[in-house]
């Protein structure tokens, strides 16, 4: 059942596009940030009145402007490929029958909806995947840093991420229109980001002492998915700093615990732990409308 909803998802052409758009993407970031580097090389100072950086320092700041692209990058193509795959793993096999001709053969509705979840994180995990490496063979431009473990590390975050979302569009585009499913989605993922966004507001101190507020975040907080976080950002804010704090020595500025207080560490033992148990859910969920759907 896997290998054949593969071989399905292979064919959807919505997948080859946003596959396409997203490798052009990465290419067109990485070459125009080389050109960059070479046409200003010797004309930038990070301190407005310093000296200009060396050729090196240089192309070390455009290093981390490129892997800061890239994570936008995959997350938003990972997020675009999430709503692709569960739009059309389910879906497709429903409305045109074929679910039909599956079920008449011995194979249960649990194995379908294994084989249908299995490909489609297959499928995730391989587009992303490749994209990952091939913003990884671009960084070669600027010089072999020390970021690309960071950016594995950002890419599995970004699948994890995308995974619940696809999984909620996949059960949802088993109950209605899959153009429907995928906004109900979208609004729903776009909801529990603010949310999470309040909590860590809250979790600072930025929204009072409201204690009524203060006890619905906390039980929205744990009702909703939470986007896993890898050790990218800070490792790339850390880099920047670095670089400033070279460039502006004499001129004082912010200590790096300062530097870093915006920045989110990666996420813990109990977020990771949420989010598996949310993918269990929702790959139930995924089960449950498959068995209740008549064929």
């Amino acid at each position: 059942m896997t290998r054949y909803s593969l071989v399905e998802l292979s064919r959807r052409r919505i997948l080859l596009v946003f596959f396409i758009v997203g490798a052009a993407g990465i290419a067109l970031i990485a070459i125009l940030l080389k050109v960059f580097t070479t046409a200003l090389t010797g004309n930038v100072s990070f301190g407005g009145s310093g000296p200009a950086p060396d050729p090196v320092t240089l192309n070390r700041a455009l290093e981390l402007g490129f892997v800061s692209d890239i994570i936008s990058v995959l997350g938003f193509f990972a997020l675009l490929i999430a709503f692709g795959i569960g739009m059309t793993v389910i879906y497709h096999d429903l409305e045109s029958g074929a679910a039909v001709a599956i079920f008449s053969k011995p194979v249960s509705r649990a194995a379908f909806t294994a084989g249908k979840v299995g490909a489609a994180v297959v499928a995730m995990i391989v587009i992303v995947g490749v994209l990952g490496i091939e913003a990884r063979l671009f960084m070669f431009l600027f010089g072999t840093g020390d970021l690309g473990t960071a950016l594995s590390a950002e890419a599995v975050a970004q699948v994890a991420n995308a995974v619940t979302v696809m999984l909620l569009v996949m059960a949802l585009s088993t109950w209605m229109n899959n153009i429907i499913a995928a906004v109900v989605a979208f609004i729903y993922n776009a909801a529990a980001g603010i949310v999470v966004a309040l909590h860590t507001q809250d979790q600072a101190g930025l929204l009072g002492n409201n204690g009524v507020l203060k006890t619905a975040l906390d039980v929205l907080y744990w009702v909703v998915p939470h986007q896993l976080i890898s050790d990218a950002p800070r490792e790339i804010a850390k880099a920047e700093f670095a670089l400033i704090t070279a460039s502006t020595r004499d001129q004082g500025g912010p200590s790096s615990d300062q530097f870093l207080a915006s920045i989110p560490s990666a996420s813990g033992a109990a977020d990771i732990i949420w989010w598996a148990f949310v993918v269990l859910v929702f790959a139930s969920l995924v089960y449950f409308a498959v068995r209740r759907r008549q064929v």
